[in-house]
């Protein structure tokens, strides 16, 4: 199962990608897949490491083919930019960046960090998960991890472990894709209340310190803020081995239209469509 499909007019949408806002768009997991995927391909090199990716959306992607444009921004001793844009045709719709480190060795000396118990599940669950499937975890869940997400729609701390689909038909992702996905992630459980998620995100910040080494991928909420419809906020990313990244949202308020989880897969659509954010409007 894929996101995409590559053909002669560019990315093919294909059913998995759908959003669970609207039908007639792309989710943003799909299209941070993508982006991160077009500019590693085009872009990275091997003396260096991605270090952080970061994507704004400022248009809903329908679903249609997608292209994208890639460039090398700057290259030095110690670092390296890319930059891409994604669009349907002539209408740019998203654009993103990778920034890779050359590494070195980590310095002396005691730093500190927040401490946290592992968040990995049981095997069991790990083992059972299918691919592609999402094993859904909470506080205030009785047994804190299960494959339902319904039944993790309440005010407690979220989590999830991924074994993600493929981005492009055909084509494992690479470990730097699989974290971008994952990341774009953190809206989903840093927004996500008792009464359904109410913020969608305009954009997704990946800082990485690694790259995953399992194929399974997980994230945890680490904060949420909000004041006026505009939201923040951030998420620790695992694999089976620790951390290994921060991963940062913005996003805006979509009450009238939030997702109620809760009411099950085939529900989840905006109950009232009067109220979007418009990222096309100047007013």
């Amino acid at each position: 199962m894929a996101y995409f499909e590559c053909r002669e007019d560019g990315y093919q949408p294909l059913p998995f990608s759908q959003s669970q806002w609207s039908p007639d768009s792309i989710n943003g997991s799909a299209l941070a897949g993508l982006t991160a995927h077009a500019v590693e391909s085009a872009c990275s090199a091997p003396e260096y490491r991605p270090a952080k990716f970061t994507l704004d959306i400022f248009r809903q992607p329908t679903f249609a083919p997608l292209q994208t444009d890639t460039t090398v921004v700057r290259e030095g001793r110690s670092i390296r930019i890319a930059d891409v844009v994604v669009r349907q045709g002539d209408r740019a719709v998203a654009r993103g960046s990778m920034v890779s480190i050359r590494p070195t060795q980590d310095p002396p000396g005691s730093r500190w960090h927040p401490y946290s118990e592992s968040m990995t599940p049981p095997e069991p669950l790990i083992e059972s998960l299918p691919n592609p499937g999402i094993l859904w975890g909470s506080d205030e869940h009785p047994d804190r991890w299960s494959f339902s997400m319904p039944e993790h729609q309440n005010a407690g701390r979220k989590r999830l472990w991924f074994d993600q689909p493929q981005v492009i038909s055909g084509m494992d992702n690479t470990p730097f894709v699989r974290a971008a996905m994952v990341g774009e992630l953190t809206n989903t459980l840093t927004s996500w209340s008792d009464r359904g998620i109410g913020f969608i995100n305009h954009d997704v910040t990946i800082l990485l310190s690694r790259l995953p080494i399992s194929p399974v991928v997980g994230i945890e909420a680490d904060n949420h803020i909000a004041d006026s419809g505009i939201a923040a906020g951030a998420a620790s990313m695992w694999d089976r081995h620790g951390r290994f990244g921060i991963s940062l949202v913005g996003s805006v308020a979509h009450t009238a239209g939030s997702l109620n989880s809760a009411s099950g897969p085939d529900q989840w659509a905006e109950s009232d469509r009067s109220y979007q954010p418009d990222f096309d409007s100047t007013h």
